[in-house]
């Protein structure tokens, strides 16, 4: 509790340290294929519930120094929270996937604005060259041409995302976590990826169903710090690549 300016936030970084040791139970049991329907709404609710902690994080902060940082990460939260809503309890995948590109807008918006017009202009390039090329080499029908495209540009907004917390000047703590948050995140996704490509019961099917969250609830919370105050940690600011 140190290093932390405000002893609420210290309680809901353990809360969801708590939450994720439930998750992780959980998500064991799911991939042995020994969970119930109820426990898997309770696990999916556990998850939920460690995201909204992440935004709570992000309101609690906006009393701090850094409270432009704060409102901007908070929002980052709410298209978060959306686009979990939709991957966790619907079957909207899509849209999920939609929501999370607007909480990646933002958040590049946080951390280098200047390169929103780029990687908006090359994300719609790689949208549109994927769903007008990919029904033609994959004979891949209308449905599942969008879907990869949105996928697509996902990745190319979250990539910008991860590099800009290279170039972005922030308090050494604070980059730290902003980037060990995004390749986090972009581990959750590689197994995200598995998930939704290759075969049920296949050895690497199995183990991205653990790993997604055991990736995604530790790059949340950290990217929710990354937007807070510290006390006793170095004062410099981080630029370096």
């Amino acid at each position: 509790m140190r290093y932390f300016s405000d002893k609420r936030i210290f309680i809901f970084a353990c809360l969801n340290a708590a939450l994720y040791a439930f998750i992780l139970v959980f998500d064991v049991m799911r991939a042995a294929h020994n969970i119930t329907r109820s426990q898997g709404l309770l696990c999916d609710s556990l998850k939920y519930a460690a995201i909204i902690s992440c935004l709570i994080i992000c309101l609690i902060a906006l009393s701090h120094s850094r409270r432009d940082v704060a409102r901007i990460q908070a929002i980052v939260f709410c298209f978060t929270l959306a686009a979990d809503f939709a991957l966790l309890f619907t079957d909207f995948f899509t849209a999920g996937v939609l929501f999370f590109l607007g909480a990646h807008a933002c958040a590049l918006y946080r951390y280098r604005r200047r390169w929103i017009p780029r990687a908006a202009c090359v994300a719609a390039a790689f949208f549109l060259i994927t769903i007008l090329l990919l029904p033609k080499l994959l004979r891949a029908d209308g449905q599942l041409s969008l879907v990869v495209a949105v996928c697509v540009a996902y990745a190319v907004l979250i990539t910008s995302v991860t590099v800009s917390t290279f170039h972005a000047p922030q308090p050494r703590i604070n980059t730290l976590l902003s980037r060990s948050g995004m390749l986090l995140f972009i581990c959750c996704d590689i197994n995200v990826a598995i998930f939704n490509s290759l075969p049920s019961g296949s050895v690497p099917h199995t183990f991205s169903i653990v790993l997604m969250w055991a990736f995604y609830l530790p790059a949340q919370t950290l990217l929710a710090l990354s937007a807070t105050d510290f006390t006793g940690a170095p004062r410099g600011v981080s630029r370096d690549a």
